[in-house]
């Protein structure tokens, strides 16, 4: 027998890296970003070509045919915009059920207000997003065909067309140094931002499934703050509501949603652009500690396995933490860092992420990865991006035998999964003009789980995973948006 995955609020995987990617535009843009996003200057490729490699110099401008009313309205206080994410995968011989296909779109509709100019605030914003799904087939479905915790992305589960993603009010004081921003919100904007340059395979599986957070397009109640200590450094911390079933709300249906408890993080980075340094770097150091229960790893409330006693109430452990560490280091300049005017020079970026969970009734211990990114290797086309990676985790001991036990009693071989797993990546990410972007993916997997799909007969297969992603920035185009 097969059983519907085990958390389907939780398939957020890949939507780490999009929301990183669609709030992180310039500041003139409505896809606003934290002041984390604003205060690195990275967050991953963007829509908006002239943030790649270096933070936007305020040169850019309005074009197409809404730009005169969007550019009036900007002058007057109100910004707007809208990015369009089309992805597409198939596992042709990876996971529980290979040969499947998905198709997912995202529609986001930004608005930012500038209070200062509306209200006479100084320092005050008002953000709002709405994502809207369409293009979907088999997203409801491709995590379970999939089943692995890290391999590719498996769609998150839209139930309806339409979310509410941010909601805010920010508050910029000393200077804009400091900012305090709370609202319906969401810990991915803010934390363990990706080091990579691929948006359907950059994440962190610990922060993600071990955190118990939501989709972050699906915004949850919290408040966040964060410092500049120096134009190179930040610290910063938040709280945020652990909201189960947040995929079947629209986000708008303020005091229906059940609050289970609060994620807290916080983080101390440090970060340099070519703009700055002839060898940019980044680092950052992110803890969590979230109060919400969760379940154990393989017990019941009686003691006996949850695998082989499916229909018997799962033990419910209190709170759980963990630890990330993610930097990045351009290691090689074709220049040598002799023109220092470049914002994309041909140049080699290594970069990785490291997190561990000290507890051990959750599925993950550990989760590494590290790559490399050629950035411009062609300056006729200084936007282009080739990388490889490799990830590795270690599911804890008991998480490994749940997934036995519930592979025997639904008709498996049953028997332990391994706790340690590998996927071998290469990505690329290529710019085709008008800021539109296409980001191609292959992934190897070795050791694959059943994180999404345990109770099923099936025992995941090694093998490939293909993906492609269409970034647009619609709104620029339209001249809604500068571009």
């Amino acid at each position: 027998m097969t059983h519907a995955s085990p958390a389907p609020a939780l398939r957020v995987r890949f939507a780490a890296t999009v929301l990183a990617l669609c709030l992180a535009a310039a500041p003139a843009s409505a896809q606003s970003p934290s002041a984390v996003e604003t205060f690195t200057g990275e967050a991953g490729p963007r829509t908006d070509a002239g943030a790649i490699g270096v933070a936007p110099d305020g040169s850019v401008k309005w074009h197409g045919p809404l730009a005169p009313t969007a550019a009036s309205l900007a002058a007057a206080g109100l910004s707007f915009d809208v990015n369009v994410y089309e992805f597409f995968f198939s596992n042709p011989s990876a996971g529980l059920r290979p040969g499947q296909l998905s198709n997912s779109a995202y529609f986001l509709l930004s608005l930012d207000a500038d209070l200062d100019r509306l209200a006479g605030i100084p320092g005050g914003w008002f953000h709002i997003t709405q994502t809207v799904f369409g293009f979907r087939f088999n997203n409801r479905n491709m995590d379970g065909d999939v089943g692995d915790t890290t391999v590719g992305y498996q769609p998150t589960f839209n139930r309806d067309s339409a979310r509410l993603s941010v909601l805010t009010y920010e508050q910029r004081l000393l200077d804009d140094r400091l900012s305090i921003e709370v609202g319906r919100t969401h810990p991915n904007r803010y934390y363990a931002l990706p080091p990579c340059q691929s948006a359907a395979s950059c994440f962190q599986d610990i922060l993600q499934i071990n955190a118990g957070l939501t989709s972050p397009l699906y915004g949850v109640w919290g408040a966040n703050a964060t410092y500049k200590i120096t134009p190179e450094s930040y610290i910063q911390a938040g709280a945020f509501a652990v909201t189960a079933r947040a995929n079947f709300s629209s986000g708008w249906d303020f005091g229906h949603e059940p609050l289970n408890g609060v994620v807290t993080l916080a983080e101390i980075g440090r970060t340099t652009t070519f703009a700055t340094d002839p060898y940019p770097s980044r680092v950052a150091l992110t803890g969590f500690v979230n109060t919400a229960d969760h379940e154990d790893n393989v017990r019941t409330v009686s003691g006996r396995s949850k695998g082989l006693n499916p229909g018997e109430p799962v033990l419910q452990r209190a709170g759980t933490s963990g630890v990330i560490l993610t930097g990045s280091q351009v290691v090689w300049r074709a220049d040598h860092g002799a023109d220092a005017n470049n914002p994309n020079p041909t140049s080699l970026q290594a970069y990785t992420s490291l997190a561990y969970a000290p507890d051990p009734t959750i599925p993950i211990r550990w989760n590494a990865f590290a790559g490399l990114t050629l950035q411009a290797p062609d300056q006729s086309r200084p936007l282009d991006r080739y990388g490889i990676k490799v990830n590795w985790q270690r599911i804890a001991p008991d998480y490994a035998r749940f997934l036995g036990d519930a592979n025997s009693i639904s008709g498996g071989p049953g028997g332990a999964y391994p706790r340690d797993k590998l996927v071998f990546e290469a990505n690329a990410h290529l710019a085709l003009g008008k800021g539109v972007f296409f980001e191609p993916v292959v992934q190897y997997l070795v050791n694959g789980n059943s994180y999404w799909n345990p109770f099923t007969p099936n025992r995941s297969k090694d093998g490939f995973y293909v993906g492609a992603t269409l970034i647009v920035p619609l709104g620029s185009i339209l001249g809604l948006a500068p571009g």
